[in-house]
């Protein structure tokens, strides 16, 4: 393997997304590959943030391919959040799968550049199989979105992925490598700010 000096490090052309507005505020100018972990309670608002998002990447970057392994696409509750976060790119498809061989056909059928996976633990994928995945799809240069459940162990995921995201009582709380630690309101509903542990 082929070592590296700084300088030839520093003179590489990176790519990134040029996010603006709220969304350059919580992510900076990410990795074209860049990954994020999804973490709050049930009811917290997880799926609402994720939503939002795939609308804004999907109207400015590319499309997105939505996951949604816990909700069918004819349940009223994901009709009425597509309505809520205003979700009308084409760019955001949509489809309900849990079983991993699917998912990774569907993801070589289309000409995605994101995926928002809800729920990992709905998919029943584990680390190994998604970062086997994720190497499988490298030349892709995909960028990738996990919601995963509280109380399940997460410590090597976080590790792995470049930005961590927890949604507690409707505010998305960021934390990442491109930016520093800021957050979002999600639900209209919800209480103030409060202190986040990552």
């Amino acid at each position: 393997m082929r070592t590296q000096s700084p300088l030839e490090i520093s003179e590489r052309t990176v790519e990134t997304y040029a996010f603006e507005g709220e969304w350059q505020l919580l992510f900076g100018e990410p990795d074209i590959r860049f990954s994020t972990l999804i973490q709050g309670e049930a009811k917290s608002g997880k799926s609402t943030y994720a939503a939002k998002f795939a609308q804004y990447i999907g109207e400015n970057f590319g499309r997105a391919l939505y996951i949604s392994a816990e909700e069918r696409l004819n349940s009223k509750t994901l009709q009425n959040r597509l309505k809520l976060c205003n979700v009308t790119s084409t760019n955001v498809r949509f489809i309900h799968c849990k079983n991993i061989e699917e998912i990774e056909a569907c993801i070589k059928s289309g000409k995605f550049r994101f995926v928002i996976m809800d729920s990992v633990q709905h998919v029943q994928m584990t680390y190994n199989q998604f970062e086997a995945m994720r190497h499988r799809f490298k030349k892709r240069k995909l960028s990738w979105h996990l919601i995963m459940q509280m109380g399940v162990d997460v410590t090597k995921w976080k590790h792995e992925v470049d930005v961590l995201v927890m949604v507690k009582n409707g505010r998305a709380y960021i934390k990442g490598r491109y930016s520093e630690s800021n957050s979002m309101q999600v639900l209209s509903s919800s209480t103030g700010q409060q202190q986040i542990n990552f």
